[in-house]
């Protein structure tokens, strides 16, 4: 396993809360361990400065994996460009860099790269 991977799973350690637009700010999204990383959920790919599937769509309680298949540093920024709202920002520094969240209420959640203007998307949950 490379440092870059190490370095990405240590950081699922982290709990970071998500509030859905609107929402009452409660919901939760727990950041889990190596073991996890393979549990059901939407995979988003980062690849040539953009975020696919646009939008990510999953259900309350599902996780949504982002993985950085580009060789270069990228966030995954909760909030809208210039405009992050502090729920989770997570760097996912080179190829297959990780990051998870687990959405634990409906609505629609955006995020962005904080570093590439025109890396923009959101995560419907229903």
């Amino acid at each position: 396993m490379t440092r870059k991977a190490i370095t990405a799973i240590a950081g699922f350690a982290l709990l970071f809360g998500v509030s859905a637009c609107g929402g009452s700010g409660d919901d939760k999204a727990a950041a889990p361990t190596e073991s996890s990383a393979s549990a059901s959920g939407n995979q988003v790919t980062i690849k040539t400065f953009a975020f696919q599937p646009k939008p990510a769509k999953v259900k309350v309680g599902d996780s949504v994996t982002w993985t950085n298949a580009d060789d270069i540093l990228h966030t995954v920024t909760s909030g809208t460009r210039g405009n992050p709202d502090g729920k989770f920002d997570q760097k996912l520094d080179g190829v297959g860099a990780k990051a998870m969240f687990t959405f634990a209420n409906a609505g629609t959640f955006s995020y962005h790269c904080s570093i590439h203007p025109g890396m923009d998307a959101t995560v419907e949950v229903s």
